[in-house]
């Protein structure tokens, strides 16, 4: 085999750092498999590909259920901003500005027939297009992607990184935990190793919770115990419980919160579980669109007319996030997806003031509330940033 384009980590050496957490380390996950703002296409081959180039240990991706059963790799739950599904007459496109537009969900699609023959978007909305050649005039466009395809592309590669599954659909853990335990990466370390779970700390609170799933006696059985992240992301009494519920659970690797201010809630979580010298992660927020965009630096492909003024007025230091939400509509009598723009870091319309300040669109602020890894969307400069702040000391987890 030739020298691999990739650092060469050793995974399992990542995974014990991670669980004892040092203070010159702080571990970068790619999140969505890396999203540099403009270039590249979130949960992609070229994704995956330019986070191992660039240092990164590990990726989040994530994870749902087509209707065939098909495990794939897909943030969002309906498919109008990530991909060029295209609207039945009388209808538009998606425009993640206003929410309006045609969506149809990834649970009502099959993947064979309809979803594989889609082309992915990048954030401004325009169809991906990467070169295959050397010829850069030769391109081609990229397709969503299953979770089967990824772990052969990681083996392929001959990348070694982790792969943190964000999970957007319970009923595709147990397809999901079938397909990993079929994989290995190019070191023969099996992907039930190195693939790590990411379930919310609300919906399993106790390992007996968890256990209780059958595709997770099966890997238990099996000798596959499932290594997992448990993440937190709104506060109440419950919480703090399930933290220490989970505190001798020898497959539990880490623990992630969403704290947005110092002193906001999960504090007093995020003070436990560092008192306890355990390893707990956040999320670095860049945003889901390229605000350069919003300045005429370059073609939209989505109008986001109905909020320009608001995005120009809140300055750089505010990230805009497209979200999806269910809500009730009593007059239609059904539960129907809701979508909408979002801001972290301040308020749609003004610049952000000292009370809006949120931490996790700071750099610096992360690092020095203590966090022994980041889920990292700012992605080209961001190892270079933390090696000079002394927090990139990479050489233990090398292989």
């Amino acid at each position: 085999m030739s020298p691999s384009r990739y650092p060469q980590y050793d995974v399992r050496k990542v995974i014990h750092s991670i669980k004892n957490p040092s203070p010159d380390l702080v571990h970068v996950f790619a999140h969505r498999a890396s999203r540099c703002l403009g270039s590249s296409t979130e949960n992609s081959f070229s994704a995956v590909a330019a986070a191992a180039r660039g240092g990164y240990e590990g990726i989040e991706i994530d994870i749902r259920l087509t209707k065939d059963k098909q495990v794939v790799v897909f943030h969002d739950a309906g498919m109008g901003r990530l991909t060029d599904v295209e609207p039945p007459a009388g209808d538009s496109y998606h425009n993640p500005f206003t929410g309006k537009g045609y969506s149809p969900l990834v649970k009502d699609t099959n993947w064979f027939g309809e979803m594989e023959h889609l082309h992915l978007r990048d954030d401004s909305g325009n169809v991906t297009q990467v070169i295959t050649s050397n010829s850069s005039d030769y391109r081609s466009t990229e397709h969503p992607i299953l979770l089967s395809e990824l772990l052969e592309f990681i083996h392929d590669e001959d990348i070694n990184i982790l792969v943190q599954i964000d999970v957007k659909d319970l009923d595709a853990m147990a397809y999901a935990y079938d397909v990993i335990a079929q994989h290995a990466n190019a070191a023969g370390v099996p992907a039930t190793e190195w693939c790590l779970w990411k379930p919310k700390g609300e919906v399993f609170p106790t390992p007996e919770v968890w256990e209780r799933q059958e595709w997770v006696q099966k890997a238990l059985a099996c000798g596959d115990a499932p290594p997992f992240v448990l993440f937190y992301e709104h506060e109440d009494d419950t919480v703090l419980p399930s933290i220490k519920a989970w505190e001798n659970c020898d497959y539990l690797i880490n623990y992630e919160l969403h704290v947005p201010r110092v002193g906001g809630i999960l504090q007093s979580a995020l003070d436990y579980i560092l008192g306890q010298g355990k390893g707990v992660g956040s999320w670095y927020i860049g945003g889901d669109f390229a605000r350069r965009y919003y300045t005429g630096d370059g073609q939209m492909s989505w109008d986001d007319s109905s909020l320009r003024d608001q995005i120009l007025a809140s300055g750089p230091s505010v990230k805009i996030m497209y979200r999806e939400w269910y809500a009730q509509v009593v007059m239609e009598g059904a539960d129907m997806y809701r979508h909408g723009v979002v801001a972290a870091g301040g308020v749609l319309g003004r610049p952000p003031s000292a009370g809006d300040h949120d931490t996790r669109v700071d750099l610096s602020a992360l690092i020095q509330q203590g966090w022994s890894y980041i889920v990292a969307d700012p992605f080209d400069d961001l190892h270079d940033r933390m090696t000079d702040m002394g927090k990139r000391n990479v050489g233990r987890i090398m292989a």
